[in-house]
């Protein structure tokens, strides 16, 4: 049986990460620690090699990227235990699945749990978040070895292959332990980034083509594959310092970590508290709040309502409303509640809502950015809406099922059949239908009868679904009037870099300083740049 959140929580608040320290039986005598929260706070497992173990760049074991990971979830209130303690210096893909299989016990690295070791089967059943590092150690030796003999192709293949296949098994046993854990896998960087140019050029596209597969095989599984291949390589000194070390410094790590891992995992929905709030206009100057209650160890004490960052009223714990008035007509306001307990704990994790009063013109949340011509236009035409609350979210990442529904729309194109896919059930009748409609007309593929609706659509998915719009219109192929300019996507299929190609040559897109960047997830902001480009050549 699980053990008490409450109890995880207050051991969360007093063990530093970096130290293996159980939790002592006083742990019950201390404060009240634990904050009302909206979201449920959940348990976080670390599993892998010496990058989630925390070795750095002189190979001591410090702060990993998942210690920076679970700081800033712990911070925000959002989990109430963490464990690295599986996760181990040297360790292969097959050593992970040995471990899972055996189902090992190893003492307890990080937070929150009352016992000083842990078996891992009984970690994976009771964890909602899991990270997994897995596959470098397969490599590494052989990659080693190509600075004095070159590359070995045949060997890097098999270990390529054999890593694909452990990765694969891994994800099925935690799948079979607990079907609802979110599961995110890390992505390779270039570890060896002061080797010869030639070799360079030779990892590059291998990485590529490894990183490829290994994303395939992570969302066939139902996993999310974290890239961090462009975020190292930004900033080679700083993130690789050590020449003959592959491990990443402590800012190498907190830049995978806070650029990569956390905004894939705080996408889920666990942390949506957007439907805990809403409003009801009364008038050009009045409107109602409402919000849901908060839970909390002890209890709610009060809720503390902030408007545009300003406390506006304390209301008591019986009392999930209030009613602002004397509000400017064609105003935007921004309402915040935090609930607050006796002890003086306030969320983290508090509802928020965006309005305005009188017909505003324009989203709330766009003024001063730069796709704002972009987003009005597609607002306009219908192609991309905005929320209920009156934003836009330009900064929120596309789901391939917005994607899908956003390129039907725009060209109008609509079906009678359903979509062979098995995890749309759970989406609105309209956008199942939008989602068929992309399928039937050859937009969008999936694999193994998912189409895996909720991740968030890359700049390479989304180029290839928009080539096959534009020869959908044109109805012939388009023909290339070049070769390529990015540089990273020679690992790609032929299909994918020819659409990438013919985005960049049409205009569509421009990429940064000869990238495209085709593993980064797409923002809504760049979605209406690139749909109103792509709707303005017909």
């Amino acid at each position: 049986m699980k053990f008490s959140k409450k109890f995880q929580f207050l051991a969360s608040s007093v063990l530093a990460l970096q130290l293996l320290v159980p939790v002592g039986a006083n742990a019950e005598e201390q404060r009240d620690l634990i904050a009302p929260s909206w979201v449920t706070q959940v348990d976080y497992v670390a599993l892998g090699d010496s990058l989630a173990h925390g070795m750095n760049e002189v190979g001591i074991i410090g702060l990993g990227y998942a210690d920076f990971v679970a700081q800033a979830l712990q911070k925000e209130g959002l989990i109430t235990s963490y464990n690295k303690g599986f996760a181990y210096t040297g360790y292969t893909t097959k050593n992970v699945l040995e471990d899972l299989q055996n189902d090992v016990e190893k003492p307890v690295v990080g937070f929150g749990y009352p016992n000083e070791q842990v078996k891992l089967r009984t970690s994976i059943k009771e964890a909602e978040i899991i990270t997994l590092t897995a596959g470098a150690n397969d490599l590494i030796p052989i990659l080693k070895e190509s600075q004095t003999t070159g590359i070995n192709a045949v060997a890097i293949l098999k270990a390529s292959q054999d890593a694909v296949k452990n990765i694969t098994a891994i994800l099925a046993e935690i799948k079979k332990l607990n079907p609802n854990a979110q599961v995110y896998v890390m992505g390779y960087y270039n570890s060896f980034p002061y080797y010869s140019e030639d070799l360079q050029k030779q990892f590059k596209l291998l990485l590529t083509t490894v990183n490829s597969t290994i994303k395939a095989t992570v969302e066939k599984a139902g996993g999310i594959f974290v890239p961090t291949y462009d975020i190292v390589a930004k900033d080679v000194p700083s993130y690789l310092p050590n020449p003959e070390n592959i491990h990443l410094s402590e800012a190498g790590y907190m830049a995978v970590a806070n650029e990569a891992f956390l905004p894939a995992i705080k996408a889920s929905s666990l942390w949506d508290v957007s439907k805990v709030i809403s409003t009801t206009i009364q008038n050009n100057t009045s409107v109602q709040v409402n919000w849901q209650k908060a839970t909390d160890n002890v209890g709610v004490q009060s809720y503390k309502v902030y408007v545009n960052g300003e406390l506006t009223a304390t209301q008591n714990a019986d009392t999930t409303t209030i009613t602002l008035e004397h509000l400017a007509d064609h105003a935007a306001y921004t309402v915040a509640v935090k609930a607050v307990d006796a002890a003086g704990n306030e969320s983290v994790q508090s509802p928020t809502i965006t309005f305005s009063l009188g017909g505003a013109s324009s989203f709330t949340d766009i003024e001063n950015h730069w796709a704002k011509e972009f987003i009005q236009k597609t607002a306009k035409v219908g192609i991309m809406k905005g929320y209920a609350d009156g934003t836009f979210r330009p900064e929120q990442n596309v789901t391939r099922a917005q994607a899908a529904s956003i390129l039907v729309r725009s060209l109008g194109l609509t079906t009678q059949k359903q979509a062979p896919f098995t995890d749309i059930s759970n989406y609105d009748a309209k956008t199942q239908s939008e989602i068929a409609a992309a399928y039937t007309n050859g937009l969008i593929k999936g694999t193994d009868g998912k189409f895996n609706p909720g991740q968030p659509i890359t700049r390479a998915q989304l180029a290839l679904m928009i080539s096959r719009a534009y020869e959908l219109q044109q109805k012939k192929p388009y023909v290339m009037k070049g070769s390529t300019p990015f540089t990273d996507i020679a690992g790609y299929n032929e299909e994918t870099k020819h659409a990438i190609t013919m985005l960049y040559e049409l205009g569509i897109v421009t990429g940064s300083d000869g990238k495209f960047l085709p593993e980064s997830s797409t923002k809504r902001s760049h979605a209406a740049k690139i749909f109103v480009n792509f709707s303005d050549l017909f």
